[in-house]
């Protein structure tokens, strides 16, 4: 058994916006979750509602990348939204017979992971089968004084600031110009919504763990983050500016290069493999 442990910084370049499940009053407020924190005056241990990036939502933007990058590697055009939900979103599970052109055996499922790399990695599920990834993607932690007793500290050393100071709040605004729904003489309507947001700079501890992988499978994931430090965004409304960060992992990023040759040797078949899939969930 063989576990690595990739760890990185990750710092705001511009604020972050990664909404919680949540609305208070008209701002809908960042995602906040319950942990133990070290009072600053007493050093007291208690609990408080400290910011956080998910790790659902980063393993979900490196999916994107290495998914969108994997197609046109192969240059293949994808004709099935079975796949690609399987491929883009996690997929999901169906109950159907096991005589059901649905159905998978264990023999395609090893097929998948073998001829799929980012799905040997990410995991996902289609017809009666989840197929579980290599790849585990962990919180992205603040690093503030309320955390910082058990938090790893990148280069710019121990916090200096709560993780209160660390929270900004901005306003976005919609305006209704569908003027044949408005009465003659009738003013646009104008909708203000507030949103909380982590300021510029603030920064985060970050790993991911991949467990027992090929060699292969180990250069795909440094594929994926080469990828995303060329996005290099997190959290929503990136399309206004926000989510802009700077990522630093401790990794060379040449190693990708035997995950390029294993999509270039192995081409032929990975495309059977996709055929197949989409004739049969079609």
């Amino acid at each position: 058994m063989e576990t690595e442990i990739f760890r990185g910084n990750i710092q705001a370049l511009s604020p972050i916006h990664h909404g919680g499940d949540s609305v208070h009053g008209t701002i809908k407020p960042i995602l906040a979750l319950p942990t133990v924190v070290k009072n600053a005056e007493t050093g007291e241990e208690e609990i408080d509602l400290i910011p956080t990036i998910h790790g659902n939502s980063i393993r979900g933007n490196l999916r994107a990348l290495i998914m969108q990058d994997f197609l046109d590697l192969l240059d293949y055009k994808l004709d099935s939204k079975k796949v690609y939900h399987f491929l883009f979103d996690g997929g999901m599970l169906e109950a159907v017979d096991a005589k059901d052109k649905g159905a998978i055996n264990l023999k395609m499922k090893d097929e998948i992971r073998k001829t799929i790399p980012p799905i040997a990695l990410l995991g996902s599920a289609l017809g009666n089968q989840m197929i579980q990834g290599k790849l585990k993607v962990g919180m992205a932690d603040i690093v503030c004084k309320e955390t910082a007793h058990y938090l790893p500290f990148d280069s710019s050393g121990e916090p200096n600031f709560s993780a209160y100071g660390l929270r900004g709040k901005d306003f976005g605004t919609r305006l209704d110009s569908l003027k044949e729904d408005r009465a003659e003489g009738e003013a646009a309507t104008q909708m203000k919504y507030e949103f909380q947001t982590l300021i510029t700079g603030t920064r985060f501890t970050h790993e991911l763990s991949l467990e027992d992988p090929l060699p292969h499978e180990r250069a795909c994931l440094i594929r994926m983050l080469n990828l995303w430090k060329t996005r290099p965004y997190i959290g929503g409304k990136s399309g206004s500016g926000y989510g802009k960060v700077r990522l630093n992992y401790d990794y060379s990023s040449e190693d990708e290069e035997e995950y390029l040759n294993y999509i270039i040797d192995n081409k032929e078949d990975i495309i059977k493999q996709l055929d197949v899939m989409v004739a049969k969930w079609k």
